[in-house]
């Protein structure tokens, strides 16, 4: 836009100049009239020239401009699609962490239920084993006991039945004694009487 403003001024420098020259050849001699219009022509060539250069200059500087900003427009492309595959790929990673992450969480989760299954397991099975001793130390003892209440009542038995039978025994032979006392005073009497008789007899006789 500058450069255009320039060109447009030196034209209108030149034709100025182009102006004061005709205005000068109506007061000079023939000679000055066509130096004068030599140098417009030449002045006229000249601001062809530099418009003509101009017009290149802005038509390169608008060809570079479109280039520089076919250039930004392509950079800030490839900057957005680089962009872009940065946050795909950021994006990937954070899934894929978050997936392994998640994955090593319900290991871990997987594993302390197992570990937490084993351990009820475990002592279920070891208040089995102590509940089942104590049930068979509690029938061994009860065992136990009955033997040995059996036995003190079975020697209680055997003890009464001797102290009976001694008893029994020892009654028996006091009344073996008694009976053997009582046949023997008996049959001491019925001599005596047998005695007694014949001496009264005896004596009747006599």
């Amino acid at each position: 836009m500058n450069t255009i403003k320039t060109t447009l001024a030196i034209a209108l420098v030149a034709a100025t100049t182009s102006a004061m020259a005709v205005t000068a050849v109506e007061t000079t001699p023939a000679a000055k009239v066509a130096a004068a219009k030599a140098q417009v022509k030449a002045d006229a060539a000249k601001t062809a020239t530099a418009v003509k250069n101009t017009a290149v200059a802005t038509k390169e500087k608008t060809a570079a401009v479109s280039k520089t900003a076919a250039q930004k427009t392509v950079a800030a492309k490839n900057a957005a699609v680089a962009k872009t595959a940065d946050v795909k790929d950021a994006t990937v990673a954070k899934t894929v962490a978050a997936k392994d992450a998640t994955v090593a969480k319900t290991a871990q989760v997987k594993d302390a239920a197992a570990e937490k299954t084993v351990a009820a397991k475990d002592a279920v099975v070891a208040k089995t084993v102590a509940a089942k001793d104590v049930t068979v130390a509690k029938a061994t003892e009860a065992k136990d006991a009955v033997v040995e209440k059996t036995a003190e009542v079975k020697d209680a038995t055997v003890a009464q039945a001797t102290e009976a039978k001694d008893a029994t025994v020892e009654k028996a032979a006091d009344v073996k004694e008694a009976t053997t006392e009582k046949a023997d005073a008996a049959k001491a009497e019925v001599k005596a009487e047998k005695k007694s008789f014949f001496s009264w007899f005896k004596k009747s006789a006599a």
